[in-house]
């Protein structure tokens, strides 16, 4: 059950982040980097699961950059990710 949405603004680009709940009562967090390629992070509150996919977001997206960089592909657009 989708519980929080909130954005995050990352090299220029800005991402959508979703928080759940699943039924054994574990909270996740999704957001979508491009076509198949999500970032989710777990925690066992709303406010910690958010803390650690913001933290960690900045990361995922950077690790994406550097790849595509490196194996020659032309960076996507910047804007919005939702």
């Amino acid at each position: 059950m989708l519980l929080h949405s909130a954005e995050l603004e990352v090299n220029g680009e800005t991402f959508s982040i979703s928080v759940f709940c699943s039924s054994a009562g574990r909270f996740f967090a999704k957001t979508c980097l491009g076509e198949d390629d999500f970032i989710i992070t777990d925690g066992p509150s709303l406010t910690e699961t958010l803390k650690r996919h913001e933290d960690l977001l900045p990361l995922a997206v950077g690790t994406r950059e550097l790849t595509q960089c490196y194996l020659g592909n032309p960076r996507r657009p910047r804007g919005r990710r939702l």
